[in-house]
């Protein structure tokens, strides 16, 4: 393994999802892991270890704000979370894009991610009340009692709904099921179904047409009419 990565300006200061780590000390670990990724971009995910590598020295760096920090990198895609025979690694996405020379190190001694040691934690600030398991059932998070949605439908609720609708309907599904019994083969298109249906409740509410005023043509008064309204003007006024 080298001394040192190159640090690239557009994956570190122009980063979206760099941006968007919720605090410094997320984006001081993202870039001080770099130097420790073998050339797979691959690192022990274990908060002791990461702790006694990369912030020996940095006595209040503790292995909860690591443990904290690694889980929202990988709600955020920086990283991929997995787990192997008991033990997490990392590996960052787009690591090899802005490496050189990775061919002239030794290989990788952590294994690969495989399609089912993958891990997905939940912040507990983006999705307070609902817990979080281990991806399970073809990579899929396990929400509450029943709810299984892989990541990318998870993420998809909350940018179409927000995250206090996506707890609401996790919530409504969940315990839908555990007081029916029922077996969904999607929950997240149940939950869009029951959206769409929700919907169609509401009504447009039908106001009564408004009839338009009835046209008066106003005709001119004859003569004698008006010569027998000035006789009585002039009979009331003592003429």
């Amino acid at each position: 393994m080298p001394r040192g990565r190159i640090l690239d300006k557009e994956a570190i200061s122009q980063s979206k999802k760099l941006a968007e780590i919720s605090n410094d000390t997320g984006r001081l670990i993202y870039t001080w892991l770099l130097p420790h990724l073998d050339r797979e971009g691959r690192f022990s995910a274990e908060p002791d270890v990461i702790k006694g590598n990369v912030f020996p020295r940095i006595k209040n760096m503790t292995q909860k704000k690591i443990e904290k920090s690694i889980e929202e990198m990988a709600e955020l895609g920086l990283i991929i979370l997995y787990k192997i025979d008991g033990d997490k690694y990392l590996q960052f996405k787009k690591f090899k894009e802005f490496q050189v020379h990775l061919d002239r190190e030794s290989p990788s001694k952590i294994p690969a991610p495989t399609k089912d040691s993958g891990l997905n934690p939940i912040k507990s600030d983006l999705v307070p009340s609902i817990q979080y398991n281990t991806i399970q059932y073809n990579n899929k998070v396990k929400y509450l009692d029943f709810i299984l949605l892989t990541p990318e439908e998870h993420q998809k609720l909350i940018e179409k709904l927000g995250k206090q609708k996506t707890i609401e309907m996790i919530e409504k599904l969940n315990n839908y099921i555990g007081s029916k019994g029922k077996k969904y083969k999607s929950h997240y298109h149940t939950i869009l179904n029951w959206l769409n249906m929700d919907k169609s409740k509401i009504k447009s509410v039908d106001y009564p047409e408004i009839e338009p005023e009835e046209k008066i043509e106003y005709k001119p008064i004859p003569p004698e009419i008006k010569e027998h309204i000035k006789k009585i003007k002039l009979k009331s006024l003592g003429g």
